[in-house]
């Protein structure tokens, strides 16, 4: 089982990454269905909803020697309504991919779905596209204790984890200090406010915000070099540059 799965993430991996220039991100075709029927994850992550051809884009991109974490790997896909769990993250040591609630960027549109993709570089409370690396997880005082203002349930001891982008056209987030990209939890992404706004999630000011519950699991498993890979979709990032 190990071996088989190791192979055709290999495959997948090799077979869709091209050249390319320094920070570009390769492009991908949708994965071959020999792929799809060889590898449990891939199963996995295609019963879930997650972008298949986005997802080939990130396993080649996160073998670049820049992650070197290389056990884990998320894709958030931010064409998908706030409703759905759209933050899938693929664990290649336990065998297992999970799909989680995550919020984004004011400017990215309604609640609903986004509609606002262009101009992210320029409007700095939209999320960052493209390929994003983990840093060190920390604790911040402001995103330290959650308190969810629906039903009060307190949520202590949270921890973040800072992103950097690492290609030409998602570098401008490691220099707009004091501010900074994270992910960490938030008030708007919890259970009370969900079922309070009919299943959706509020709106960051640009960083990726998930559930209180799974924050903290989610942070440690992708601390430390791993890559985050924000996409609309299955949608070459370039066409919104």
């Amino acid at each position: 089982m190990v071996a088989a799965t190791t192979l055709s993430w290999s495959r997948l991996g090799h077979a869709q990454q091209r050249p390319t220039p320094d920070g570009a991100a390769p492009t991908a075709t949708k994965p071959d269905n020999q792929a799809n029927g060889a590898d449990p994850l891939l199963q996995q992550a295609q019963a879930l909803g997650a972008p298949m051809a986005a997802l080939a884009r990130a396993v080649a991109i996160s073998r670049q020697s820049i992650f070197t974490k290389k056990d884990a790997l998320a894709v958030f896909d931010i064409s998908q309504p706030s409703a759905n769990k759209r933050f899938y993250l693929f664990d290649f040591k336990s065998g297992e991919v999970t799909a989680h609630y995550a919020a984004h960027g004011r400017s990215n549109g309604p609640n609903a779905r986004a509609i606002k993709f262009n101009g992210f570089q320029k409007d700095l409370d939209m999320v960052p596209l493209g390929p994003l690396k983990t840093a060190h997880s920390e604790v911040m005082d402001h995103y330290k204790t959650i308190v969810d203002r629906y039903d009060g349930t307190v949520y202590p001891s949270m921890i973040v984890v800072v992103l950097e982008g690492v290609t030409s056209y998602n570098s401008y987030i490691n220099h707009t200090p004091p501010f900074k990209w994270i992910l960490h939890p938030n008030w708007y992404t919890t259970a009370g406010y969900r079922a309070k706004n009919n299943g959706m999630l509020g709106r960051s000011n640009g960083c990726i915000t998930v559930d209180p519950l799974e924050n903290n699991k989610l942070v440690t498993r992708l601390q430390d070099g791993a890559l985050v890979y924000v996409t609309v979709g299955d949608d070459p990032i370039e066409q919104y540059l």
